[in-house]
């Protein structure tokens, strides 16, 4: 019988170990809102309740001797039944877990920091040729906070990481001159504005994400499909670009569009099933570099928000890729042709990718 507790203190350690190694890949307001939603997680402390300043100062306090503590030290293995495994060794890991109704995720996340977690086990499947596990509550976690990681040949979803974000999403909704698309995306799901966070909101909204996680496994399907179209030396350019913050983010907006419009991708998987709410979901989410690489499915959505024409959506898919495809085969063909010249291709990707998409 594994111990829980045991178990949850080791990943705990790794996971504190990465956060006081990566904490300052975050914007300060970035952190700010990453250490409060973990301070939550880690207290017990429902959606729709309050956290009391004075508590939370402590703890952020706490939390940064703790991490002076740890920035050099090494990730530590995973001790189960008196076997030890490395911390990325996850199938060996879960092969113990899976039987005690447990699921481990490890992996790296933008600025290749480390990112692991322990939650329920809820159920597993294959599809396209991988393993999708879907992990449940979290009994611990980073401050990094993915829905879906994609590792080798499976994929972890995470219902609870995805319920946050839809949390925070609804408190947006409540707001005065919140964004059309996030009304929109709620009221597909029977959730309106003017509701107040409660204990029956926060179990609607987990029945939300519990049905957008599966949104996010396509997103990770994509991925691995494109992952390989594109070729290995794409995995080589992000290291070389670790140390350039927007190039590499700019890279991983290409992949990500890249991966969305696939074939066998997010979007696809939208159309082909009509998920009206995930639509509405998807262009809330849209953020970043990657709303300046597809503006087409913004239009898209105004026509399909007016019309109920899917076909729109396809049509902005379909040249969404096209373009992401390009922007992809122009990066690997710098990073090919400049392979010792790495500063000069972050900063081609800066001043002229980026700085021409900025003008448009």
């Amino acid at each position: 019988m594994i111990k829980i507790e045991t178990l949850t203190s080791q990943i705990k350690q790794n996971c504190n170990i990465s956060d006081a190694k990566y904490w300052g890949s975050y914007s300060l307001c970035g952190l700010l809102l990453r250490l409060r939603e973990l301070y939550r997680a880690e207290k017990g402390i429902k959606p729709w309740e309050n956290i009391q300043q004075k508590d939370i100062g402590e703890w952020i306090s706490d939390r940064e001797n703790l991490w002076k503590e740890l920035e050099d030290k090494d990730f530590g293995d995973i001790i189960i039944d008196s076997n030890g495994y490395a911390p990325f060794e996850v199938e060996k890991i879960n092969t113990e877990l899976e039987k005690e109704g447990l699921i481990y995720g490890a992996g790296l996340g933008v600025n290749m920091k480390p990112s692991f977690f322990l939650a329920d086990f809820i159920s597993k499947k294959t599809e396209e040729g991988y393993d999708i596990y879907i992990a449940g509550n979290e009994y611990v976690r980073d401050l990094s906070n993915y829905p879906a990681v994609l590792q080798d040949r499976a994929i972890y979803a995470r219902v609870d990481a995805t319920k946050q974000l839809i949390w925070e999403r609804f408190e947006e909704l409540r707001l005065k001159g919140s964004k059309i698309a996030l009304a929109f995306a709620f009221s597909k799901y029977g959730i309106t504005p003017e509701e107040e966070p409660s204990e029956d909101v926060d179990r609607r909204i987990y029945q939300i994400a519990y049905s957008e996680v599966e949104t996010y496994i396509q997103h990770e399907l994509g991925e691995a499909i494109e992952d390989q179209k594109i070729g290995c030396e794409w995995k080589s350019l992000l290291v070389e670009l670790f140390s350039y913050r927007r190039a590499e983010i700019f890279a991983r907006s290409v992949k990500d569009i890249l991966s969305d419009t696939s074939e066998k991708g997010l979007l696809k998987y939208i159309i082909e099933n009509q998920k009206e709410g995930s639509l509405g979901f998807y262009i809330v989410f849209l953020g970043g570099y990657r709303s300046l690489l597809f503006p087409e499915i913004l239009e898209a959505f105004q026509r399909f928000a007016e019309t109920g024409d899917w076909e729109f959506v396809d049509n902005a898919r379909k040249a969404g890729y096209r373009k992401a495809e390009d922007y992809a085969e122009t990066l690997l063909l710098l990073y090919k042709k400049n392979r010792s010249e790495k500063e000069w291709v972050s900063k081609y990707i800066e001043n002229e990718i980026i700085a021409g998409l900025n003008k448009c």
